[in-house]
């Protein structure tokens, strides 16, 4: 089955290291065999980065039976990357292939960028729990992609759009599937929270996470649907 690998990317001009987290990647990617794809969300500047256009964008380009939607700055195994394509493969649904996300620090990011470091060999902290982390690496079928209907563009900014995608995806496309196993994050500035944020950052966050009560209030597959396509209340 012909799998693309879709990474979403836009260089807003505020943190360097998401340049260079997304050179570390790619390469990892290319060497992995499949199809790469590093795709724009179409908006310019300093606007908010609309990380789900970029997905839909990247399968609209592709006739791939499997999609591998991957964030910039996340590195995980081969081994693990094919245990999740062959579930993906074999039953309709979301598949997340790791269970642990481990944060590198930046010392540690810059010595596995520039030095080849083994990011398995470097003192990662976990975020969150087993199983907690949605999204980052997100590998599914053709059909699974189209059971849901894409990513919603609603969303923009950082956060919660994960939370949001996996009601979706288990609501229309069946329960969420892990593989065991460790990813590793490459640190940047904080999409998220800190100082460096700007009034129209937090305000794309807070939107989201208003989004995610709608989603979360839904009742019916519908509903879900009615949200996917972009309805706004």
């Amino acid at each position: 089955m012909k799998t693309a690998v879709i990474i979403p990317f836009r260089c807003r001009g505020t943190d360097p290291l998401r340049f260079q987290n997304l050179t570390c990647v790619a390469d990892q990617w290319a060497e992995y065999g499949h199809t790469v794809q590093v795709v724009s969300d179409g908006r310019r500047g300093a606007d908010q980065f609309n990380r789900s256009a970029a997905y839909n964008r990247g399968a609209a380009d592709t006739d791939a039976d499997i999609l591998i939607f991957a964030e910039s700055d996340l590195l995980i195994s081969d081994g693990q990357i094919d245990r999740a394509v062959a579930m993906a493969a074999a039953t309709s649904g979301l598949v997340i292939p790791f269970s642990w996300f481990m944060a590198l620090s930046e010392e540690d990011s810059r010595a596995v960028r520039s030095l080849g470091a083994d990011p398995a060999g470097c003192q990662a902290t976990p975020v969150k729990g087993h199983r907690s982390s949605i999204g980052a690496i997100n590998i599914m079928s053709r059909e699974t992609y189209e059971l849901v209907g894409g990513y919603d563009e609603v969303c923009t900014g950082a956060w919660y759009d994960d939370d949001i995608m996996k009601i979706a995806f288990d609501t229309l496309a069946g329960p969420t599937r892990w593989v065991e196993g460790s990813a590793f994050h490459l640190y940047h500035l904080s999409g998220g929270r800190g100082s460096h944020l700007s009034a129209e950052d937090r305000a794309a966050t807070a939107r989201n996470r208003r989004r995610l009560r709608l989603y979360q209030q839904a009742k019916t597959p519908a509903r879900i649907r009615e949200l996917i396509r972009g309805a706004k209340q």
